[in-house]
């Protein structure tokens, strides 16, 4: 949890995010890491706190639950364009 240790999805959506990126850290049928990611929409989130709901994100992938490694979606709320000088 290194980047969702606390708060809710509606925090989240008040620094305006809209999404959270989503890695599977799942082991596959033959004993590799999975890593399928998607951008989960915070609207989709009940707003619980994160670990809670970390804990019951399911891999459309290869199935297991709770092992994922949440990222900020950085490009929704940062215009990179800018430069760190803005």
């Amino acid at each position: 949890f290194r980047y969702w240790t606390n708060g809710r999805p509606s925090d989240a959506k008040a620094r305006g995010f809209k999404t959270i990126l989503v890695y599977c850290l799942g082991d596959m049928p033959n004993g590799e890491r999975c890593w399928h990611s998607a951008a989960v929409p915070l609207d989709r989130l009940p707003d619980w706190d994160w670990p809670d709901i970390l804990a019951h994100l399911k891999c459309t992938q290869c199935g297991n639950v709770g092992w994922v490694d949440p990222r900020p979606n950085w490009p929704e709320v940062i215009d990179y364009n800018k430069g760190i000088g803005g």
